[in-house]
């Protein structure tokens, strides 16, 4: 009874801590977006050149994110490169204001760019484990907290530049909540997790071991999955108020409500996933997610409506919300032992969509026009629902010929 009671303990100080991390990056990266004005006009970059440093971020963070998942395997010690990634990616954004050289600055972001990429690969890794251990759905609920953690970093990013704070106060503050609450963990936890000894050896040895034929593909098909909703998560945030305004007339600041309302949309829809993944099963939640989503997308497109638009966005915002998580829960499942070589391909691949959809739609827009961007975006959700249709008949092949596997249901 005692050991079942430590055993309980444990898992919840490790689900505690694994939700503190969660917390540091979404206000780390609200605060960092958010604060992206300001450093525009400090540094006086016009727009090629911001789009450079958001780049050296995203590179920084995919290379970091390519490497990081075999050291996982390998250490067995995910906590520390959770706490390493997070000092890491607090102490570069609170160091940003002080650069005035635009290549130690792009310098500075791409370490930044690492450290959130190593604290990205190590938390879904943990909860990938947090949820294989208890037997429970919790992979949508760690990325709520993630989306409030965003909502919370640029709410008070907004609120320090209404009080007439900087630059300086936005993301030394920003950084310094990142630093606080990963610091906080070591108190939580007093040593970094790892697996117990007799378990260790088994561990590093399955984890060393090449992945079959069949989980290479799996994990790479979530991976595209993990790509197109990454390309067209990004693309709605960072295109929807632009269309409320340019397509719609509407004004700037109805379309800073169409943001919120998806975006609040995203961290409700988010706070119920694990509901819905136990009821639905991941690869369902993903048809449903891709249906509505295209569905909703096509009314915005087609009906010449502010409140149309507004309810459209909420729709989509409610069935992106849970693609991400369940994509990074099901190639934990795939990996299981090898968890973190699993997450650190999927993740890559996901990121790579965030990093290129903007750049796309925005060329898209410029060539065309900004509702063929968004009739791409579509697309991206239809082609996630055709995916998600074929992997269910593959994933039961899986199963059948790993009896032992975990169930995506």
């Amino acid at each position: 009874m005692s050991a079942m009671r430590n055993d309980k303990g444990a898992r919840s100080v490790k689900r505690l801590s694994c939700s503190l991390f969660f917390v540091a990056a979404g206000v780390g990266i609200g605060a960092w977006a958010s604060s992206l004005p300001l450093l525009t006009a400090q540094a006086k970059l016009d727009k090629g050149q911001l789009g450079l440093v958001l780049l050296c971020f995203a590179l920084g963070a995919i290379v970091v994110m390519v490497n990081v998942g075999r050291y996982l395997d390998r250490l067995r010690k995910v906590s520390l490169i959770s706490v390493c990634g997070s000092v890491t990616f607090g102490v570069a954004v609170s160091f940003i204001p002080n650069i005035e050289n635009q290549f130690v600055l792009a310098g500075i972001v791409f370490i930044a760019g690492a450290g959130f990429g190593a604290l990205d690969v190590s938390m879904n890794t943990e909860a990938s484990e947090i949820e294989r251990e208890t037997g429970r759905h919790l992979m949508a609920s760690f990325h709520a907290l993630f989306s409030i953690g965003n909502l919370f970093g640029a709410f008070a990013v907004g609120k320090l530049i209404a009080w007439g704070r900087g630059l300086h106060e936005c993301l030394m503050g920003g950084g310094g909540v990142v630093l606080l609450m990963a610091l906080s963990t070591l108190f939580v936890s007093h040593r970094p997790r790892k697996l117990p000894p007799h378990k260790d050896a088994s561990a590093k040895a399955q984890a060393s071991t090449p992945f079959t034929a069949s989980q290479r593909l799996l994990i790479a098909m979530f991976g595209v999955i993990g790509f197109l909703a990454f390309l067209a998560e990004g693309g709605l945030m960072d295109w929807t108020a632009i269309y409320m305004v340019d397509v719609l007339g509407t004004t700037e600041s109805n379309g800073a409500y169409a943001f919120a309302i998806f975006a609040s949309m995203m961290a409700a829809g988010r706070l119920a996933g694990d509901y819905a993944t136990k009821l639905f099963g991941h690869v369902r939640l993903l048809q449903f997610g891709g249906a509505i989503c295209a569905i909703s997308l096509v009314v915005m497109l087609t009906v010449d409506s502010m409140l149309m638009a507004f309810g459209a966005l909420a729709v989509c915002g409610a069935g992106v919300a849970n693609m991400v998580p369940t994509v990074f829960a099901a190639a934990g499942k795939i990996g299981a032992q090898a968890a973190g070589k699993a997450m650190a391909t999927v993740t890559t691949m996901g990121y790579s969509g965030l990093l290129l959809g903007p750049a796309i739609l925005g060329f898209v827009a410029q060539a065309w026009s900004l509702m063929v961007s968004i009739a791409l975006i579509t697309l991206a959700f239809a082609l996630i629902l055709a995916l998600a249709a074929y992997l269910k008949g593959r994933l039961e092949r899986y199963k059948r010929a790993h009896p032992l596997a975990e169930s995506f249901t």
